[in-house]
């Protein structure tokens, strides 16, 4: 023992200061060995002396089991072979461009996050904090930094490998969001309003749409931010997970969807040189089919990705319609045997929802009828968008078709959310949607809520003021854009044209003049003192004159 521990010693004053080589690997590699069998004959020696002692006691002594920081996974469960690839590959890399054996970080960053610096950074040095334990042995080229024992630039492989593991083993949502939680916040109970800014750019920029656009979405990313924060510059991280739980719980998902496809996949694109030409496709994020019919204020590619984060996704994936369903629901043995059906579920698999333009008041006019006609009849989800004044966005989504009635109505997945300045769900659940127009002796107008002595907003039937919480604003505009498939877009069209051709079928109707005799409006009408010209009915009059 005392010799192993004096050539460990030498070997550390001796590369303490010096750069790595091809000699200083092969010097690392011997002193990992002589530090492995160190262990080994430290294990020996405590072997030795609890059966001494539980010789002497008569006594079974507890055993101990030794918790390393190193490593968050069972020393049992090896890593993928991906990963180990991967580690291989990346210590490979570290060494050729930067010349030290480990992982550097701007190897990291340049493989595993290349674009997302802010993300990188972060979980590089959890990983150092938490994977790398401060009782690791120093790589050769280690250099002390303020005094803390360890190097921040340089990651072990062993560290990696479990880091990397834990990461791809994380399955719901909430763990997800615990994990990334911890990361930004350095693992402290508390967090900060920078972190949680960081957070939420690192959680957008690994989303696809977050490249397709030239707006900066700061306002509508702070709005999320200064919700949550409650106005106070640090937060329990156990609150915060409480809150983006409640208001957006797939925040995470893409980053942690972007990170876990590169550790799959970089060791075959590092090896070969080669990138993907495309993006991972994001087909949870809804397309907007017609985006110059929408202000860019109103729904911001960043506003889109956070409705996602919050909605059920039957706003972004939404069911076949109901038209024929013997093809678009078979059973698993016809689904095998009909390739188109299995084709038509594969594409449905994978692409986006589009969202359609249903209604928007600053083109077809601030009106409640022109609202009622252009969204009556849609047999789908909708989302509408209220903008008013001093910056204030609502949303309304109705798992519904909208309905004139006198009752509430609404399913499960419908939900109202104040959107600007501040982000947050303000109601939820079955029947909080009322929207009445013509029935008298019940109040007109739209209203969502289940507290009828508070109501979380309100809009009157001229359309020009909202209310949120009995806090009035003056309505700007109105938009609809409609969820569902294209089916329910065709089903809407096919019912507007039944509608013209009954009332042109109405308009045609022919009366003679025996049948107008004996209508009942005649006399309703000669009883209000009019007399109206029979002319077309007289087949007598002289010269074809009308009397009256």
């Amino acid at each position: 023992m005392d010799c192993v521990d004096a050539v460990l010693k030498s070997l550390r004053r001796k590369h303490l200061d010096a750069p790595s080589s091809c000699t200083d690997v092969m010097a690392k590699r011997l002193q990992n060995l002589l530090q492995h069998l160190s262990g080994i004959l430290s294990k020996a020696h405590n072997t030795m002396g609890n059966s001494s002692s539980q010789g002497q006691h008569g006594a079974t002594p507890k055993k101990t089991v030794p918790v390393s920081r190193a490593s968050h996974t069972s020393a049992t469960e090896e890593p993928p072979d991906f990963l180990v690839r991967l580690a291989k590959v990346l210590v490979v890399k570290s060494l050729d461009e930067d010349n030290l054996d480990g992982i550097t970080q701007r190897i990291f960053l340049k493989y595993i996050c290349k674009t997302n610096e802010t993300l990188g950074k972060r979980l590089f040095r959890f990983i150092i904090t938490h994977w790398q334990g401060k009782e690791a042995p120093h790589p050769i080229g280690y250099r002390r930094h303020s005094g803390k024992g360890r190097r921040l630039d340089l990651l072990s492989k062993p560290a990696f490998l479990s880091a990397a593991s834990h990461i791809i083993s994380l399955l719901t949502d909430a763990d997800q969001l615990e994990f990334y939680i911890k990361v930004f916040s350095h693992d402290d109970d508390k967090i900060h309003r920078g972190d949680l800014e960081d957070l939420m750019f690192a959680a957008y920029e690994s989303c696809a749409v977050a490249h397709k656009t030239c707006c900066l979405p700061d306002d509508i990313l702070a709005a999320v931010v200064t919700s949550a924060m409650h106005g106070k510059n640090r937060v329990s991280t156990k609150y915060l997970h409480s809150w983006v739980t409640q208001n957006c719980p797939r925040l995470v998902m893409w980053l942690h969807r972007s990170l876990t496809h590169t550790l799959t996949v970089a060791h075959r694109t590092i090896t070969h040189d080669t990138e993907e030409e495309e993006e991972e496709d994001d087909s949870d994020t809804p397309i907007l089919d017609c985006p110059a019919k929408s202000s860019c204020l109103s729904l911001h590619p960043a506003l889109i990705w956070l409705l996602t984060c919050s909605l059920p996704r039957l706003y972004t994936r939404p069911a076949p319609q109901n038209k024929a369903p013997d093809k678009l629901q078979p059973s698993t043995s016809h689904l095998l045997l009909d390739p188109h059906v299995f084709i038509d579920r594969m594409i449905s698999a994978i692409s986006p929802t589009h969202w359609l333009p249903l209604y928007n008041s600053d083109t077809h006019g601030l009106s409640i009828n022109r609202l009622q006609h252009h969204v009556f009849g849609y047999p789908s989800a909708t989302l509408t968008f209220l903008t008013a004044e001093d910056g204030n966005l609502f949303c309304l989504a109705c798992d519904q078709a909208w309905r004139d009635s006198q009752h509430f109505w609404g399913g499960d997945h419908c939900m109202c959310l104040h959107l600007t300045p501040e982000y947050r769900v303000i109601e939820a659940g079955p029947k909080i949607v009322y929207f009445n127009i013509s029935s008298r002796g019940y109040p007109t107008g739209l209203q969502v809520g289940s507290d009828h002595t508070n109501r979380a907003l309100t809009l009157d039937l001229n359309l020009t003021l909202v209310k949120y919480r009995r806090i009035p604003f003056r309505l700007r505009s109105i938009e609809v854009w409609g969820c569902g498939s294209s089916e329910a877009k065709e089903a809407q069209a096919d019912l507007k044209k039944r509608e013209v051709r009954d009332t042109e079928n109405r308009r045609k109707v022919k009366v003679n003049k025996s049948d107008w005799l004996d209508n009942p409006d005649r006399y309703l009408i000669e009883l209000a003192g009019t007399r109206l010209s029979y002319a077309q009915y007289e087949t007598n009059a002289p010269g074809g004159a009308s009397g009256s």
